[in-house]
């Protein structure tokens, strides 16, 4: 009975208790007179219980960290005698691989790594070749967009008729008002029909062979005893074989407008034949002194006869003026380097200045209209040779006869031509045992235009001059021909024979030596 009485009494002492806990909020105000030793060793109990527990806590983590410090050590101990071989070896120097020294240099980054490099340099790459496509592509669009601009500009200024005022035309306009006649010159307006024009569709097939035939309608056809000298030169685009014909009309009709009238100083007061050919005759020695063309001294010729024919009293002091004033003009006209006005100057012996040359130069430019169009015998020259299939010994003879016949006043008024057609027919007869009717083929007479009647006067003239030679004070044009690089044809035996005697119509027996 007595523990069932102690044991309410802790119970009671014990509820109280947690009432004042309560009451006090967690502060435990038990009345001292009533906690006794009961309460004391209840509460001490109580706390020995606590203790207990937190050093059975306490006592389970020494535990687990004793044995977790006992495990790492134990690793440490196997790592260390795992590598410890291998750190032997590197101490004592007896590892198989070279000692790597470590690298002052500081680690790369990754942006400075070759792959990084490298991919950044394909990334730039392709960023540059996509701004050239599109600056490519911007360009192209700029222009496209300008070719339609310019076309645009082009039909609102050129007016084109649209396709309704085509068909209400039907007839298309020729371009030309005036048909023009000449070799290459194609009538392509005539062919296409009203149909084609309309459409704007051409055969050009059939266009080229209607062409053809309208070339071959337009040009001559050669005889058939007439040789075509220009057949063989179709592919030399020099010798303009297509325009040839062309050319050597218009060149006959030039030579007809600025024709030298028979006796043309017949207005002179001064100047007389024979000065003129003292003038020629020493201009002669100046082309060989100069080193001059051929051409240059034929043009000279020329010039001064046309100005003499235009000008009436010229002085005779200043007639050795016109004629350096003429060959300077030439020589410019002709030469790839001309000889300068002090040249000139120089050999007329100071007897003019510079500024009377070019003061003559003037004169001589104005009367003559600014034109040195006229032909010149050389250019005839060739081309019959090459009608004649002659010889570099034929061209350079009939060269001689004519620089003779230039100096030679009454022979001043021929036409270029008819003296290139009589002094390649009199060295084709000098040079060869035919007649003269067989040298002059009706190939040669159907080139030069000229007639073996017709030319028969001049080439007497010829053959007088070269006979005369010899007794004639005007020694330059045969002293020029002596030379060697001109086959030396002035010394020719047949210039002495008795063929050229009996065209000059002089007796071989009173020939003077």
């Amino acid at each position: 009975m007595e523990m069932v009485r102690r044991q309410r009494q802790v119970q009671l002492h014990q509820d109280q208790e947690n009432i004042y806990a309560i009451k006090g909020k967690g502060s435990l105000a038990v009345p001292s007179k009533r906690q006794g030793l009961t309460v004391r060793g209840a509460l001490g109990d109580l706390n020995s219980n606590v203790q207990a527990q937190r050093d059975i806590n306490v006592g389970k983590v020494a535990v687990a960290a004793a044995e977790y410090e006992k495990k790492a050590t134990l690793n440490r101990g196997v790592l260390k005698s795992n590598y410890s071989h291998v750190q032997s070896k590197v101490d004592t120097g007896l590892s198989g691989k070279p000692v790597i020294q470590p690298s002052t240099r500081p680690p790369l980054r990754r942006e400075e790594s070759t792959a990084g490099l490298a991919a950044r340099a394909i990334v730039r790459s392709k960023a540059v070749l996509k701004e050239h496509k599109s600056a490519e592509y911007k360009e192209n669009i700029n222009i496209v967009i300008q070719t339609k601009k310019c076309f645009q500009e082009i039909k609102k200024s050129s007016k084109l008729p649209t396709v309704k005022e085509n068909k209400e035309s039907k007839i298309l306009k020729p371009i030309l008002k005036e048909s023009t006649e000449s070799l290459g010159k194609l009538k392509l307006a005539e062919t296409a029909t009203q149909s084609q024009q309309a459409t704007g569709i051409i055969d050009h097939s059939k266009l080229e062979k209607q062409a053809a035939l309208l070339q071959l309608k337009e040009t001559p056809q050669l005889p058939h005893d007439i040789e075509d000298i220009d057949a063989r030169d179709t592919n030399s685009p020099l010798l303009m074989s297509i325009y040839i014909k062309d050319i050597y009309q218009y060149l006959t009709e030039l030579e007809i407008k600025y024709a030298i009238e028979p006796d043309h100083l017949r207005n002179q007061v001064v100047i007389t034949g024979k000065m003129r050919s003292t003038l020629i005759d020493w201009l002669v020695e100046v082309q060989h002194q100069f080193s001059l063309e051929l051409e240059t001294f034929h043009l000279t010729v020329g010039i001064i006869d046309r100005y003499l024919q235009a000008v009436p009293n010229v002085q005779r002091n200043q007639l050795q003026l016109v004629g350096v004033t003429a060959m300077f003009i030439a020589s410019k006209y002709e030469e790839i380097y001309a000889p300068d006005v002090r040249d000139f100057v120089y050999v007329t012996d100071n007897a003019y200045k510079k500024s009377d040359v070019f003061r003559c130069e003037r004169e001589i430019m104005s009367k003559l209209g600014f034109c040195l169009a006229r032909p010149i015998p050389l250019s005839f020259l060739r081309r019959f040779v090459k009608a004649a299939h002659g010889t570099s010994k034929n061209h350079h003879l009939a060269k001689y006869f004519v620089d003779l016949s230039l100096i030679e006043y009454t022979m001043a008024h021929y036409r270029p031509s008819e003296l290139a057609a009589a002094a390649v027919c009199l060295s084709l007869y000098l040079l060869s045992s035919k007649k003269l009717e067989d040298v002059w083929t009706p190939t040669l007479s159907y080139y030069s235009g000229y007639s073996l009647e017709h030319i028969d006067p001049i080439i007497r003239k010829l053959a007088k001059l070269v006979v005369n030679v010899d007794n004639c004070k005007y020694k330059a044009v045969y002293n020029k021909y002596s030379d060697t690089t001109l086959a030396q044809v002035s010394n020719l035996p047949q210039l002495k024979g008795e063929s050229i005697y009996e065209l000059a119509k002089i007796p071989s027996s009173t020939k003077t030596t």
